[in-house]
């Protein structure tokens, strides 16, 4: 970092009203938080027995009543459903019916596989409205383009033209920032109401027939932006569709050509009528569950301001067998680290002072599905009061001192942790990492991070959804590597004397961020990337 800002940074740090460094915060840090119980923890979270965690699974079950007893036995109070430590939400999963799911136009009955396909969908039932072309969907006010002008979208389907060849390419560097400088249908079909969205395909459709289930699996009700499936029907649709929607097949091999970028014709309403679409699923509704604890403040006037701590139990569970013959995806890094620093700054927590603000603990479920959990705190009740959180993923690999393999370049080496957020987020946030850097260096902070146009930024993580709704967070990550996602992210490759020191780092953060006189806030100038929030 370039020394004029870091200067004019540590001269705002000393401006803040911080709390002076606790002695007996560091006693506690390094009396609780100790990689033998580390070591434990993430060794039974990531056991083969549990078969990785899948949400929902006996796997997750079992890690999840593994945190509920570590925290019972602490003492921590309950925060979930019925006076226990288990908070469900209601998921829905959805398989489209394609035998009876149907498309009419003016009479005119739509076969499924040959003159529609239903590629995505979330919620079944009937839709019908008329039919707006509006070119490829994309709106750029910078180059005057805006196919929605002078139309009303509500109630329509809209109908486009893919996005591929070289309109695939246009992206940040040709139209600028998307939700700034350009906007896809996908966004403008939500915003505006559309009922869907209708894509010409040029030739035969993808996947022809019945084979291929189409399905879903959401919140109900469905919340947020990060890795939720959107939330309208989207429907590819043969040529003899097209020549019936537009009634001219002379206009409807002028579309068919897809022309290129901004040369598209003028938007128009189709002459064809409505277009009718019954959506026919098979719906099971489940329950999965996240884990949460709480540790109320000791000072009444800010105890109703909550410092949320986050990992996420579930693991990515893949399939097949690799050369090793394992079929295991153990999630070790990813996340029983996070979870089970977790559980040793909860230990830390609840041995040492309380601080003013109250603290919610929480492990997360369904985050390598959909960030399911998360969504469903942040935009729920139980979200209303978080105002900062920290996020713990993955923090327990390090990239060995001189080595270059191929898939770890972004991997820290032992001694350092990413840090994300509070620089382009939080003055207080900020302010509190600079603090625990300078009076706690158990471990040093790499701040490349820190860009809201970084992959890791957002929308990566499940704190994602706390960003939308205008919480600002402070992630702890050591990068990927070659075992990400693989049979192969297992115990035996941990730096459990990383994962000690990131848990005893994010627990000063943690516990002085609670004890602060201000509370933290989403105080700086959003980014533009960030257009859809707004700071609480």
């Amino acid at each position: 970092m370039p020394l004029a800002p870091r200067v004019a940074l540590l001269l705002l740090a000393a401006a803040l009203p911080l709390p002076a460094q606790n002695p007996a915060v560091r006693a506690t840090a390094e009396r609780a938080i100790r990689a033998a119980d580390l070591l434990r923890d993430v060794s039974y979270i990531a056991s083969d027995a549990l078969l990785g965690r899948a949400t929902p699974s006996p796997g997750f079950d079992s890690a999840a009543a593994y945190v509920a007893r570590e925290l019972k036995a602490l003492g921590v109070k309950p925060f979930g459903d019925a006076g226990g430590y288990f908070q469900h939400y209601p998921l829905a999963r959805s398989i489209l019916d394609t035998a009876a799911t149907s498309a009419t136009i003016g009479g005119k009955t739509l076969v499924w596989g040959r003159d529609f396909r239903v590629s995505s969908f979330v919620a079944p039932g009937p839709r019908e409205g008329e039919v707006l072309y509006v070119g490829q969907g994309l709106r750029v006010p910078k180059r005057g383009l805006d196919p929605y002008a002078g139309h009303d979208v509500r109630g329509k389907w809209l109908l486009v033209h893919p996005r591929t060849g070289p309109a695939r390419a246009l992206t940040t560097d040709t139209l600028g920032i998307l939700g700034v400088d350009y906007t896809t249908v996908q966004d403008e079909a939500r915003a505006r109401g559309a009922l869907g969205i209708l894509t010409i395909n040029a030739t035969s459709l993808p996947g022809g027939g019945r084979g291929g289930a189409v399905q879903s699996r959401d919140l109900v009700p469905s919340v947020g932006r990060a890795y939720a499936p959107y939330p309208l029907p989207q429907i590819s649709i043969g040529s003899a569709t097209l020549d019936w929607l537009v009634g001219d097949a002379k206009s409807a091999a002028v579309l068919r050509e897809s022309p290129t970028f901004g040369s598209y014709p003028g938007s128009f309403l189709l002459p064809s009528g409505a277009l009718r679409v019954n959506l026919v699923a098979t719906t099971n509704t489940i329950h999965p569950y996240n884990v949460l604890g709480f540790i109320e403040g000791t000072d009444p006037t800010v105890k109703d301001e909550w410092i949320a701590m986050a990992a996420h139990l579930d693991g990515a569970v893949g399939r097949g067998v690799n050369a090793a013959g394992d079929s295991i995806f153990n999630a070790a890094d990813d996340n029983a680290s996070g979870s089970a620093g977790a559980l040793a700054i909860t230990r830390a927590l609840m041995q040492g002072p309380r601080p003013r603000r109250s603290i919610l603990l929480i492990w997360d479920s369904g985050e390598e599905t959909g960030l399911w959990g998360a969504r469903h705190i942040a935009y729920g009740e139980t979200g209303k009061k978080i105002v900062a959180i920290a996020n713990v993923d993955m923090i327990g690999r390090s990239r060995a001192p001189g080595t270059n393999i191929l898939g770890e370049d972004q991997l820290t080496p032992p001694g350092v942790i990413y840090i994300t957020g509070p620089r382009v987020l939080s003055t207080q946030l900020e302010a509190m990492v600079m603090k625990v850097e300078k009076e706690y260096p158990w471990i040093a902070f790499d701040r490349s991070s820190e860009d809201p146009n970084h992959e890791s930024f957002y929308p990566r993580t499940d704190a994602s959804p706390y960003v939308e709704n205008g919480i600002p967070y402070l992630g702890v990550r050591n990068g990927r590597h070659g075992d990400y996602h693989r049979q192969t992210d297992e115990v035996s490759k941990l730096d459990i004397a990383k994962m000690e020191a990131t848990s005893r780092a994010l627990y000063a953060m943690l516990w002085h961020t609670a004890d602060g006189a201000v509370r933290p806030r989403m105080d700086k100038p959003l980014p533009k990337t960030l257009w859809f929030v707004t700071p609480r």
